[in-house]
């Protein structure tokens, strides 16, 4: 019997309604996209943010957190997923919070910007902006025709694509500065007594002591920061250079030549492992099989003379013809031709980067002899020989502090300091990649806590910062408590 056609349209109807129920979540209720928009997702005092603004948020949220997922595989980390349900959460909480701060600064008059405020924010947000098309063009534009007018178009039509426009930065400029304001609100009342000062001040001078005791080479770094120094341990010396630089294309040269050395040098040191290996297995009264495979692959090389190369290897103390037939025997194995073929030319890349050196010494060397001939004059002034000559724009005023410990510098750099037996002492010219180096030892760096007064300032502005940190981590608790906050995600899942 042969269904009717009412029948298949029936089925054909109940097939439709199925798909449907199973694609909208059994939802009968037809959606107005309009209407759904504007459902309340979040609201704070009531403050209601729809589902529209919402979605932009979570959006944003979910680009940012993707953003850093392949910035974590760009660095060779596996990538982890994205917990769509705690990035919801994270959303939602942390949109409530901004809320209820926008709530709070405008109560206590902290939204308020002046005109040169307004322009000072808009200025960033456009500065950022700017950076962040550069890097969309970098990033997806590499190697594109586009260019000028129609490349920045582009790059701006894929900013809008990942959720980034002009309008966000300077959103992000406004939190910024509400956020700072707020920060400043906290520790409006805030002082720092001169009792928690001292307190602090001895706290620091005690675990900056443990720790330069552990590692003496860390004073050097921390000096070498903007952190302020709380402790000096013993062997320091301050020291003063005059840098007579080579040529930058030959320090360039130079430097090539070394990373070429470098890769050389990797392949000799393969080389003499498997060298080592053998010449281990040759001598162990127990080869493990692999040891033997590779021995029987070495042997192979030499036909019919492996046997007499195992009869020699067996004799003990060797001399004359023999001890020369077996080396000879050695050198046709595989292990010792890969050496050689890896030692010739690393030396000849070595002695092409010391002629290299020497001729780029040698161009410095007439301005190198005029000013030690003047920094051993009698009555020199190597302060003043420093300022005219050294091209050394990063050392201080003070010079750089040095110890036997010192790993700051190149190890030549730290030799010639450290050799220097007295104050006052000049090196001869000490050879860098970076140049000649003419060093004087300036004075000892006596140990013992930095005065108080020296680190006053930046100790009152770690204590005062991390105080009013935490007073505002208080009052955004309890603000956050005392809201009146509700939360629909259910309502993001339809």
């Amino acid at each position: 019997m042969k269904p009717s056609r009412l029948t298949r349209k029936a089925a054909l109807a109940a097939l439709l309604l199925a798909a449907v129920l199973f694609l909208s979540g059994c939802n009968l209720v037809v959606k107005d996209p309009a209407v759904d928009a504007k459902q309340v997702i979040l609201s704070v005092n009531g403050e209601e943010v729809t589902k529209a603004d919402f979605t932009r948020y979570l959006d944003n949220a979910y680009n940012r957190a993707l953003e850093q997922q392949q910035q974590m595989q760009q660095y060779g980390y596996p990538a982890q997923p994205i917990d769509q349900a705690l990035l919801l959460q994270t959303t939602l909480d942390n949109t409530a919070k901004d809320k209820l701060l926008h709530q709070k600064a405008h109560e206590l008059g902290l939204d308020e910007l002046t005109e040169e405020e307004q322009a000072a924010l808009d200025e960033q947000a456009e500065a950022d902006y700017a950076d962040i098309l550069e890097q969309v063009k970098f990033y997806y534009f590499m190697g594109s025709e586009l260019e000028g007018e129609a490349l920045d178009e582009a790059a701006k039509k894929q900013a809008e694509e990942l959720g980034l426009s002009l309008e966000l930065y300077k959103e992000s400029a406004r939190e910024t500065n509400l956020h700072e304001k707020l920060n400043e609100y906290a520790g409006r009342d805030l002082v720092i007594t001169e009792e928690e000062l001292t307190a602090a001040y001895n706290t620091r001078v005690e675990e900056e002591k443990a720790r330069y005791e552990t590692d003496p080479a860390a004073y050097g770094n921390d000096l070498s920061s903007t952190a302020a120094v709380y402790y000096t341990p013993a062997g320091y010396r301050w020291v003063r250079q005059i840098l007579i630089p080579l040529a930058q294309e030959d320090q360039d040269k130079i430097r090539a030549l070394e990373n070429e050395l470098r890769g050389l040098q990797t392949a000799l040191d393969t080389a003499q492992a498997a060298v080592t290996r053998y010449e281990g297995a040759v001598q162990s009264e127990g080869v493990s099989p692999e040891d033997k495979v590779f021995m029987d692959e070495q042997a192979a090389a030499l036909g019919d003379q492996a046997a007499r190369l195992k009869e020699l290897q067996a004799q003990a103390g060797l001399q004359g013809e023999e001890q020369v037939e077996l080396e000879a025997l050695k050198a046709g194995l595989p292990v010792y031709t890969a050496l050689a073929e890896a030692k010739a030319p690393l030396d000849a890349k070595q002695a092409e980067l010391n002629a290299l050196q020497e001729t780029a010494f040698a161009a410095i060397q007439a301005q190198t002899d005029e000013v030690m001939q003047k920094a051993l004059a009698e009555g020199a002034d190597f302060d003043a020989l420093v300022t005219e000559y050294s091209q050394d724009p990063g050392q201080p005023e003070t010079g750089y502090a040095v110890s036997a410990a010192t790993t700051t510098f190149v190890p030549e750099f730290t030799a010639g300091a450290m050799a220097l037996e007295k104050v006052g002492d000049i090196s001869q010219p000490i050879r860098t990649n970076y140049g000649n180096h003419i060093l004087r030892y300036t004075a000892d760096i006596p140990e013992g806590p930095a005065t108080l007064e020296a680190v006053r300032q930046p100790l009152h502005d770690e204590l005062f910062e991390a105080r009013r940190a935490e007073i505002y981590r208080g009052l955004e608790e309890a603000w956050i408590a005392a809201a009146d906050i509700k939360q629909y995600p259910e309502r993001m899942k339809d």
